[in-house]
């Protein structure tokens, strides 16, 4: 079932990329080593919330009214059956009840994660989880009487009233799913559960991002610097092992000193799908996740297969890599090791938009627009900042533009970054504009294709730009650990997550030697014989926060294994190309997510996306070794 907006506060698209980065330095807006705090970052390089809110006491007023609208649904209960004006002029309120209380929670969101530690607007964001627990309460009776009207009356409804043929597909998909829709009580019940259930996942992100402290270490030029999250990612690309190594160690001291609580935090939201699996009459937790988009669960099956029957790349890779290297051992913190740190590029902020809006051209003059409209009109909350949350997101919300959230850091990858979420901006952009606010918000099973094409076509870009073998060997290597990254590393997890979903389902328990060992395992087999696994990448799992968002990982690896058929017909065919893709970002929710891609020229229910990427590997791979021979 595809859940309305008013049945969860919809989760941002986080997007934290895993791919390799040129070069060692750090262009920050400040240098001392030290986090800026917020107000030391120019206001330039943050975001403008005033398409939302144009202040805290605006949001507060428009809170005041959002309290009045859980009461005006008690009009409608018991009467939808009773015409198809009623019938449109509920869904009518649900639908503005939704807009509202998607502002109002984006503008609450957005200012909390500019700041974790301020707790107004941790304050607010719970507010606003509550408010949207009374209004799936008062409207917990729409589904089911829209269920107990019978087909031939609900017709006879849209004849009646022609707006409600807008509906048509919400209605189809609803049908879809009734064996799984309870009783009125019952869904009264599930909608009071909603806040608790997000519990785990909201205080593992306020734990982590503000609760933890992590010590320093010595960089490349023996300088004392604060880690943090995002300085993490850096320092596994350093050429200097020690560094990689050190970083990597201390990142993980707060999560071991705190393996029992993220244990239990993990532990109960596995609990909390299985419960709602079993409430609503699923045979899998799969199944039950797999069941609101529609899509089958021999897709995610076939994922996973697809991937044991083709590791053979990433193997490649490994051997290679542990032989450039020349390291008697290959370690986890040498998986995103530079093989050739000869090329060293660091970028302003100002440079990565030149770049990525260059890149996209091939995407056309409305893309464009909308790149131009983030840049300039401040969508982007662009460095880190003390208390910020980490990682990058883009985070859509109706009636206004998306936002972005980034801790830019100078890197290729902070450029790859932008380019990556600036994918989520496109397509909740022209979804959003395309769309009436039922289908605007779409399918993660369709979110990470556009952020990856994106990806896809900057790297092209790039390696066209490319002057020497030095230059484009390192793009290559990137090539190759974006695909190791975003597709086999989440494979991988999906993987994983399916394991731990199966021993709850079995009411088997989950304790963090469990879970070590099955993460510590995967990682082993996905990687091979070349790589040596630690003990502390056993726990990695610890800080990985899409494990709380209920079967979510496996589409990055699906999408960006569609991303790589799309970008290759966008070269091979062109405008029609481009213009099918324009569609499909257009299209939200109004259709399956497989049906939805197929728009785009994309058959996910085949093997042929995920054999070509891992094909497409070989071939980078072969690419790489024919440069290194010719040496």
């Amino acid at each position: 079932m595809r859940k309305s907006k008013l049945k969860t506060v919809k989760p941002v698209l986080l997007s934290i990329i895993f791919i390799s980065i040129l070069g060692s330095s750090i262009l920050l807006p400040q240098t001392n080593g030290k986090v800026p705090a917020r107000d030391e970052i120019e206001k330039q390089y943050t975001w403008d919330l005033s398409a939302l809110f144009v202040s805290d006491e605006a949001w507060e007023e428009a809170f005041r009214q959002a309290e009045k609208m859980p009461g005006e649904f008690g009009v409608f209960d018991g009467k939808l059956g009773k015409s198809g004006r009623r019938l449109l002029e509920c869904l009518q309120l649900k639908d503005q009840a939704g807009i509202l209380m998607d502002k109002l929670y984006s503008y609450a969101s957005r200012k909390r994660d500019q700041d974790l530690s301020n707790p107004t607007y941790q304050a607010m964001v719970q507010r606003i989880q509550g408010l949207v627990t009374k209004m799936n309460n008062a409207s917990a009776f729409i589904e089911p009487e829209i269920l107990s009207i019978s087909d031939r009356k609900l017709a006879r409804f849209i004849r009646k009233e022609p707006d409600l043929s807008i509906y048509t597909h919400y209605f189809d998909n609803l049908r879809r799913v009734r064996d799984h829709i309870l009783p009125r009580g019952q869904e009264e019940l599930l909608a009071l559960v909603g806040e608790i259930a997000s519990g785990p996942g909201t205080t593992f992100g306020i734990l982590t991002n503000t609760d933890f402290k992590w010590g320093t270490i010595l960089d490349e030029k023996n300088r004392k610097v604060e880690m943090s999250r995002s300085r993490y990612y850096l320092y596994m690309t350093s050429p200097d092992r020690r560094v990689r190594r050190d970083a990597y160690m201390e990142l993980y001291v707060p999560f071991e000193n705190h393996i029992n609580t993220l244990t239990s935090l993990l532990a109960t939201k596995m609990k909390a799908d299985v419960f709602y699996m079993r409430a609503r009459k699923y045979k899998t937790s799969l199944e039950s996740a797999l069941s609101g988009p529609n899509i089958p669960t021999e897709v995610y099956y076939n994922l996973i297969n697809a991937l044991d029957e083709n590791l053979q790349p990433l193997h490649r890779w490994a051997a290679l890599k542990k032989r450039l290297l020349k390291v008697e051992e290959l370690h986890p913190y040498d998986t995103y090791a530079p093989l050739f740190p000869k090329v060293e590029k660091n970028y302003t902020y100002e440079e990565a938009q030149t770049i990525v809006a260059e890149a996209l051209k091939p995407l056309g003059r409305e893309v464009q627009e909308i790149i131009d409209r983030a840049f300039t009109e401040r969508w982007i909350d662009v460095y880190e900042n003390a208390g910020k949350r980490g990682g990058a997101y883009s985070a859509g919300v109706y009636g206004a533009h998306p936002y972005i959230l980034m801790n830019f850091n100078g890197t290729l990858n902070s450029v790859f970054t932008l380019a990556h979420e600036l994918g989520h901006t496109i397509h909740s952009y022209l979804s959003n504009k395309t769309q009436p606010f039922v289908y605007a918000d779409y399918a993660t099973f369709n979110a990470e294709v556009a952020s990856t094409t994106n990806e896809a076509l900057l790297m092209d870009y790039l390696l066209k730009k490319a002057t020497d073998d030095g230059e484009k060997l390192s793009l290559l290597q990137k090539y190759v650990q974006n695909i190791g990254s975003t597709f086999y590393r989440q494979g991988r997890f999906a993987e994983f997550e399916l394991a731990l979903h199966e021993k709850v389902e079995k009411d088997e328990p989950l304790t963090y030697e469990v879970i070590n060992q099955i993460f510590g395992d995967l990682y082993q087999k996905y990687w091979g014989p070349e790589m040596v696994v630690d003990d502390v990448e056993k726990l990695s799992w610890s800080r990985i926060p899409h494990f709380y968002y209920n079967y979510y990982v496996y589409t990055y690896a699906t999408s960006f294994a569609a991303s790589q058929m799309v970008v290759q017909k966008i070269v091979t065919e062109g405008q029609p190309a481009v213009d099918n893709y324009l569609r499909f970002l257009s299209s939200g929710s109004s259709d399956y997510p497989i049906e939805l891609l197929k728009i785009a020229g994309v058959d996910m229910t085949t093997p042929a996306p995920i054999e070509a990427t891992t094909a497409r590997m070989n071939a980078l791979l072969d690419q790489i070794e024919e440069i290194l021979s010719g040496k």
